[in-house]
């Protein structure tokens, strides 16, 4: 009976830490499961030693961090990636190939043109999503700061 109180309450917890946390994402719920998991395991193994607990705790959020890294890889992150390379190689005609080996679906960017002035590039993207083709345009337009900023 005591651990199922446990459950509920530690349930309990996690929704009204859900409630003050507004950034909850596939990274953040790996990291704090990884975190708790480990210390609650250290700290069994540990015979309540805090040291271990926190050691524990520490490595499940490291763990967390990388599992939560590959689960946030999607298909816009394989795209973001190739189309921010094909823009900072600058030049018209070129193109840029993505993947994503877990969902299978893939992409190509193209730089097709100047827009307006040299720091905008008119953008046709090319994807095939569960086998269908489709394409659209976009324009890219360099930032004060470097960055590159998709406008529509």
């Amino acid at each position: 009976m005591i651990s199922k109180l446990k459950l509920f309450f530690y349930i309990f917890l996690l929704f009204i830490n859900g409630c003050t946390y507004s950034d909850i994402n596939k990274k953040s719920i790996a990291e704090i499961i990884t975190s708790s998991g480990a210390s609650y395991a250290a700290y069994k193994f540990s015979d309540g030693d805090i040291f271990t607990t926190l050691i524990g705790s520490a490595t499940g959020y490291l763990i967390g961090s990388y599992l939560g890294d590959y689960l946030e890889k999607n298909d816009y992150y394989y795209y973001k990636s190739t189309l921010i390379n094909t823009l900072e190689r600058n030049q018209i005609g070129l193109n840029g190939y993505w993947k994503n080996k877990k969902s299978g679906n893939e992409g190509v960017v193209i730089v097709k043109n100047y827009y307006k002035h040299p720091e905008c590039r008119l953008i046709e993207h090319i994807y095939l999503v569960k086998g269908k083709p489709s394409s659209y345009f976009d324009t890219a337009c360099r930032e004060n700061s470097g960055s590159w900023k998709i406008i529509r």
